[in-house]
């Protein structure tokens, strides 16, 4: 047997993101034994899987677990290309969702589909956890350095939301110095040392890298590369980005502000613009109005202004939104993927 012993489980009961470092082959009761720190019929699990196929990953929870699935369940297959006949297990257990990205998606994809994921689940009422399969696979697409960074937003964005984080590894798979780069982003480590499983936790005291690339515009650019697409600039660091999309409703808002023609919005004509979209199904949400009302008007639109997406004047009950292509690019992407 490979899994962790219960008393490492319950020594990282309180460790909001994990990293998981061990060979492949030996990584997957490892795996379900994180995914079930708590009772696998009160969570919501999402397995964004980089290098096996949703089959792959039902038959692992099936043969470890048993049966009974978590409360909620996705699966995104980020394998890219032509994968999709490769779930037809998944595809007949109607109680677990299947998303894919795009065969042409970057790293920004990848974050903004698991963020709005498990920003849906934010008022479900069960605990929420994250498998991500695996780094060593980002690490052989992208620079070590952007893996980083993207690691670094989602576990922002796990503690903000109290979803429970775990990242797969496979120490053969990379070099030393990513590992020594991605050990501080994570509030333990938990390893397989050849004779047995060992954890700690990470130096409070490292600094963390901050997010490149997504934070306006400095004197100082990239060298480029034809074969990726060119970056839309942001004036948001990625953290920020993530947490603006992370919430359904505001999500709506959003899509509102940016579909509105007029400079000036009216207050009262934007909450019934978010309130149909919401009954639309948009943000599936099953709030009363009255309280939708009062997230926008004391939680959503307080929050677009601190970050200065808007300009709200209280006194005349009018908005000015403040149109960004980078923002609303993610957006376009996103939409679709809520209406189905």
């Amino acid at each position: 047997m490979t899994g962790i012993d219960d008393g490492i489980v319950e020594s990282i009961d309180g460790a909001t993101t994990v990293l998981l470092v061990a060979p492949s082959h030996m990584d997957s009761e490892s795996c379900t034994d994180l995914l079930t720190r708590h009772t696998p019929a009160r969570a919501n699990v999402l397995c964004a899987t980089l290098n096996a196929g949703p089959d792959d990953r039902l038959e692992v929870w099936q043969r470890y677990v048993g049966e009974e699935l978590p409360h909620r369940t996705t699966i995104l297959d980020g394998r890219g290309g032509d994968v999709g006949g490769g779930a037809s297990a998944v595809s007949n257990v109607p109680s677990i969702k299947l998303e894919a990205l795009a065969p042409d998606a970057d790293l920004l994809d990848l974050a903004i589909t698991v963020a709005a994921q498990i920003g849906a689940w934010t008022d479900s009422g069960s605990t929420s956890h994250l498998c991500f399969d695996s780094l060593s696979t980002l690490l052989d697409r992208y620079e070590a350095q952007e893996v980083v960074d993207l690691v670094r937003g989602l576990n922002t964005l796990c503690d903000d939301l109290g979803v429970f984080a775990h990242y797969h590894l496979d120490p053969a798979d990379c070099s030393e110095s990513a590992i020594a780069m991605l050990r501080p982003l994570y509030d333990a480590v938990v390893e397989h040392d050849g004779g047995g499983w060992i954890v700690s936790e990470a130096d409070d005291g490292e600094a963390r890298p901050s997010f490149r690339g997504t934070a306006a515009s400095t004197d100082e650019s990239p060298p480029p590369d034809d074969d990726r697409p060119e970056p839309v600039p942001l004036p948001h660091s990625f953290d920020t980005v993530l947490e603006l999309v992370g919430d359904p409703i505001r999500r709506s808002l959003l899509y509102s502000l940016r579909d509105w023609s007029a400079d000036e919005i009216p207050l009262e004509e934007l909450l019934e613009d978010v309130h149909a979209r919401v009954e639309a199904g948009v943000a599936r949400d099953p709030d009363t109005r009255e309280r939708t009302e009062l997230q926008l008007v004391h939680t959503h639109l307080p929050k677009l202004q601190a970050e200065g997406v808007i300009d709200l004047d209280r006194g005349t009950g009018t908005i000015t939104y403040r149109s960004n292509r980078g923002l609303e690019s993610h957006l376009d992407y996103l939409e679709p993927l809520e209406r189905g």
